[in-house]
């Protein structure tokens, strides 16, 4: 891979950027038609790399593709449809995970979601899958991504329970005191690209140290352009956190870039 650091135009000015996205889903139809400009946008915005979290058996597939093909940028997570997962779901992502565990680089995202997910029995149901692949990302000793909408709480107490190992509890939007936990028991986040006008998000960024802090798109989702979201965009986030923590954006690129090689191996 070629990690020459890319001259970008960045809020006005002239610098030298480092970047990594470390979370998306490149798989997903949205980029159908134009992933190689995607991912080229992003290398010429200086993200030298991506992980992609597959969300089923079929998305699993495609991402193997994408990643052969983007050999050393994209990097694969094995993760799920967190709302929607079904026990015939996760047996099988948890069989391709084990098949084809040498070509990932972490488990997840996986978790809770309280947001689509209303009925207390329903989400319930969520926690014996979750722990299934709490033990997978165990097994396979591997990193875990960890998906908890509106139940971040929930989730970091089966985690502290249930997992001594590496966590990233991806687009974090919990409150301040979880925030606080995630930061005391050595855990990271990410923060999206639009995270800048979410109170909560804003907070994380402010109580995480910063080498527990990491920049993801989560793209197509959550643009902070209101186009759909890629990879290239990652540059937004870095200026809201350079902004929050009172630091140049060059180095926070070079420190949230560090962060995510150092948490999923790489």
């Amino acid at each position: 891979m070629n990690k020459k650091k890319i001259r970008i135009a960045f809020n006005g000015s002239d610098d030298i950027m480092r970047l990594f996205d470390a979370h998306t889903h490149l798989d997903m139809k949205h980029y159908k038609n134009d992933l190689d400009r995607v991912i080229k946008r992003a290398q010429e915005a200086g993200v030298e790399g991506m992980v992609s979290s597959s969300i089923g058996p079929g998305s699993f597939r495609r991402t193997l593709g994408i990643v052969k093909k983007y050999s050393g940028i994209v990097f694969h997570t094995a993760g799920t449809n967190v709302s929607q997962l079904t026990r015939k779901d996760a047996d099988e992502i948890i069989a391709l995970a084990r098949k084809y565990s040498n070509q990932l680089v972490a488990v997840g995202e996986v978790g809770l979601d309280y947001y689509w997910v209303k009925d207390p029995a329903g989400r319930k149901a969520q926690e014996p899958l979750f722990i299934d692949f709490i033990r997978l990302a165990d097994e396979l000793k591997m990193p875990i991504v960890i998906h908890s909408r509106k139940a971040e709480a929930e989730a970091a107490a089966i985690l502290s329970r249930e997992f001594d190992g590496k966590v990233l509890m991806h687009c974090f939007d919990g409150p301040p005191q979880v925030a606080q936990q995630v930061a005391d028991n050595g855990w990271s986040i990410t923060l999206p690209a639009n995270f800048g006008k979410y109170r909560n998000r804003r907070r994380a960024a402010e109580i995480l140290p910063i080498d527990q802090i990491m920049l993801e798109t989560d793209g197509p989702y959550l643009s902070p352009t209101g186009e759909r979201n890629e990879p290239a965009n990652v540059r937004f986030g870095c200026e809201s956190l350079a902004e929050i923590r009172h630091m140049d954006p060059e180095a926070v690129g070079e420190m949230t870039t560090r962060n995510a090689r150092k948490f999923y191996g790489l």
